[in-house]
């Protein structure tokens, strides 16, 4: 985890965020000052880490790339990494952030309940709103006490395997249907991961066919499975949404960023970032962030 994405809280969870890449803390400390942070909760920053937030009392407001959510009592949002978000100033709430890396998932989460939790193995679902389930309080008093309990080595491994059961029983209340992810998930995982490698070289669902060994129809077929969307058309929405986020986070000019992505000229990244949002990509810009650098 990055220095500057680092939420400082009550030292014995900020030390389990440096131990072994997972913290939690109370929500209402961001809102009242008690956490202090090199990056300004209330403004976009993009994070390094997979979290969750339980509303337990009240209600608030969480932007997430750039699209504003409404969270009420007994509810949960959950937020993959890499994803620019926006805490909402809130005075009436009480409630829970978690925060765990991808280092610790991948140590500690099976093959088989990654790929049952659907809001961590397919980002285009993300973020995931979901009710609450009647565990969260019971998850936050247990949690409490493994974290300030001395369990040396088997620590990560007891916080782990609790949160694997929370969000187990989370994707229950996801509002997605499980069967509709029955599939090569090994395949698309890996699709996925191309994406996230190549997208700025190549935007040819023919391309990622050919490095998966497989034919475009069994790509798209196996996109639509687990997306619902064409090959084609999940590849543009990663890109564009990569797009938004350099355009968030970075000074970079309109045609740096082009060419970043593998436009040889501006105007036709201009043409692609506008027929996909409606906006040109300086106007994304100004309207969010007042930046007119071009």
């Amino acid at each position: 985890m990055e220095n500057k994405d680092r939420l400082e809280t009550t030292p014995e969870y900020q030390e389990s965020m440096q131990e072994f890449g997972f913290q939690w803390f109370r929500i209402e400390d961001i809102y009242t000052g008690k956490i202090s942070s090199s990056v300004d909760p209330f403004v976009s920053h993009r994070i390094k880490y997979f979290t969750l937030l339980l509303l337990t009392e009240g209600e608030t407001h969480h932007e997430v790339d750039f699209v504003t959510y409404t969270l009420e009592k007994g509810y949960c949002l959950f937020i993959s990494q890499e994803r620019i978000q926006k805490f909402h100033e809130s005075a009436n709430c009480t409630g829970y952030v978690m925060n765990f890396t991808e280092d610790f998932m991948v140590r500690n989460f099976s093959q088989s309940a990654f790929s049952k939790i659907s809001f961590l193995s397919n980002y285009i679902l993300n973020p995931t709103m979901f009710k609450d389930f009647g565990d969260i309080e019971l998850f936050i008093t247990a949690l409490k006490r493994e974290l300030t309990l001395d369990l040396g080595i088997v620590k990560e491994n007891l916080v782990a395997s609790m949160l694997t059961v929370f969000l187990l029983k989370a994707q229950l209340h996801a509002g997605h249907d499980l069967k509709s992810y029955r599939g090569d998930f090994a395949t698309f995982s890996k699709f996925q991961y191309f994406i996230s490698l190549f997208h700025k070289e190549s935007r040819s669902a023919k391309h990622y066919a050919n490095l998966l060994n497989i034919s475009y129809k069994e790509l798209n077929n196996l996109t639509k499975v687990f997306t619902e969307s064409t090959a084609k058309d999940y590849i543009n929405d990663y890109t564009i949404l990569e797009a938004k986020r350099s355009l968030a986070s970075t000074n970079l000019s309109i045609k740096e960023i082009a060419f970043d992505y593998g436009f040889k000229e501006a105007t036709n990244f201009i043409k692609f970032f506008k027929r996909a949002t409606g906006d040109t990509p300086m106007k994304f810009r100004e309207m969010r962030f007042g930046n007119s650098k071009n």
